[in-house]
């Protein structure tokens, strides 16, 4: 009887399973959503997302392959954020750490795990998840609503972006830069540059005036590179902003800067809107 028991509490614990499914440990509370799924956009990145009653989860990875995707990492996570009681907590770059594991996708539907610690809302508390899982989720595609297109205004500066750079000597044009604002409290600008041999991390204060500031690792203001996922910050250098303006979102300067791992990064100027 024992083992009757045993054998059908298990099976029973696999049809629950075998359904889609998404939940998690929040601050040491299990959180299931009774809504989920997963959403692909046009730019490749995934976004998936729960809710149940007055709380609700969603967190974006930079692309649907199966892997590790950290925060702050070149394989990443983007955002994460918690609403609980019309309370929402978010992810700060520099004080949220998490991973989000993609295990399996089949019949369109995904799989993995995920934790994230440290998420921070309005007035500085702190939310944690643990032991994160999804199942089974349904995949859609995202579309932009047309009339967000139409009406969306366009920063001018976005249209010219550019960051150039000298690798140990060797020219680098970036294919993919962006600048954009994160953290809530003392928000930051990063700016962010990729091509295929590597990527350019810089982050300094969102009112940062023209002038000229060392670069370290870490702080205020701050410079990574990374090729072939080996990310390296800096051990010294300098960022020159030339031009800030706050009202139409546009910056422009130039950097240099030296890494742990010995990687020269000389002559950088960029050119961007936000």
């Amino acid at each position: 009887m024992a083992v009757f028991c045993l054998i059908f509490t298990s099976c029973s614990t696999d049809t629950e399973i075998n359904d889609p499914a998404l939940q998690a440990k929040v601050d040491g509370e299990i959180f299931r959503s009774s809504i989920k799924k997963a959403v692909i956009y046009d730019d490749g990145t995934l976004v998936i997302s729960g809710s149940e009653g007055e709380k609700s989860i969603s967190f974006t990875t930079s692309s649907t392959k199966i892997g590790a995707y950290k925060i702050g990492q070149q394989q990443t996570v983007n955002k994460v954020s918690f609403q609980k009681n019309k309370v929402k907590f978010i992810s700060e770059d520099g004080t949220t750490e998490g991973t989000v594991n993609i295990t399996q996708i089949h019949n369109n539907e995904i799989s993995g795990n995920f934790y994230f610690k440290d998420l921070k809302d309005n007035s500085g508390n702190l939310m944690n998840f643990d032991n994160g899982w999804f199942y089974r989720v349904p995949i859609e595609t995202g579309v932009i609503a047309e009339e967000v297109i139409v009406t969306q205004e366009i920063n001018p500066c976005l249209l010219n972006a550019s960051l150039t750079a000298m690798i140990d000597g060797s020219e680098m044009i970036t294919d993919d830069h962006s600048a954009a604002i994160i953290g809530v409290e003392n928000a930051s600008i990063l700016i962010t540059a990729t091509n295929q041999d590597g990527v350019i991390s810089i982050v300094f204060p969102s009112d940062a005036l023209p002038g000229s500031w060392s670069l370290t690792g870490s702080g205020d203001y701050s410079a990574t590179y990374t090729a072939n996922r080996d990310k390296s910050s800096a051990i010294s250098g300098r960022l020159t902003i030339s031009e800030h303006d706050t009202d139409s979102k546009c910056i422009s300067g130039s950097f240099e800067f030296e890494t742990r791992s010995g990687v020269q990064v000389s002559e950088g100027f960029f050119d961007f809107g936000y």
